[in-house]
């Protein structure tokens, strides 16, 4: 017999706008990089994810498995990812791997083990997409969903930093608080609605599966895009 399980539709939609907001800022560097509005925009993706990872990783029952899945998927999109940004193969790590250490630091910072040091200390290393500040985003945002004015305090001080920047390019970040009013609605469950579906039927496992396929595929699109033009 198939069990079933909740699907929170509004946990998708926020998913929907994250890869939007990615795919829109992809298309800014990688085809159009003197278009800046699309990299502001492209700004509202990263927080969403972190947001994802924070609750993803509250729901799975299987923490190790979606370390494994996170890490999967960083390898096999590493090829696309250097060839669409034209960068040498392990000069920057993608998302997924960025990812994976936000996940690992929420991970072993709830169990309050001292391991949650090391993916912090990592993710100061330049190699890896978004560097300290995505993985403290993901911490943030898992605080976020436990007390909302600790997290949007911590989101606020974090982003303001780059107030400061000359470059512009790290100057635009500051428009990644506009996620903030997005995930806002989730967190008050406005944004939530659930109904039943079986855990092994097809749009389960699409919906599941369908951001880490795209990520790749996405990349491997613009890259050819790119050298065709």
């Amino acid at each position: 017999m198939c069990s079933q399980v909740k699907f929170d539709f509004g946990r998708d939609i926020l998913k929907i706008i994250a890869i939007l907001s990615m795919t829109i800022d992809h298309i800014g560097v990688i085809l159009y990089p003197e278009f800046i509005f699309l990299r502001i925009i492209g700004r509202l993706a990263f927080p969403i994810f972190g947001y994802l990872i924070a609750i993803g990783l509250r729901s799975t029952k299987k923490p190790k498995k979606y370390f494994i899945t996170l890490l999967i998927f960083g390898l096999i999109s590493q090829i696309p990812y250097y060839l669409a940004f034209n960068i040498q193969p392990f000069e920057r790590l993608n998302i997924f791997f960025s990812l994976l250490l936000g996940a690992l630091t929420i991970y072993f910072f709830k169990k309050k083990n001292y391991i949650a040091i090391i993916p912090l200390v990592l993710s100061l290393l330049p190699i890896f997409e978004g560097s300290f500040y995505g993985v403290l985003t993901i911490l943030f945002m898992d605080i976020l969903l436990d007390n909302k004015k600790t997290g949007i305090l911590a989101l606020l001080a974090l982003n303001s930093l780059f107030l400061f920047e000359s470059n512009i390019q790290a100057k635009i970040q500051i428009f990644s608080l506009a996620a903030l009013a997005i995930i806002l609605l989730h967190v008050t469950n406005r944004l939530k609605f659930e109904i039943i579906i079986p855990n092994h039927s097809f749009f389960y496992i699409i919906r599941k599966y369908f951001f880490y396929f795209y990520y790749p595929l996405h990349l491997v699109l613009l890259f050819l895009i790119s050298n065709s033009i």
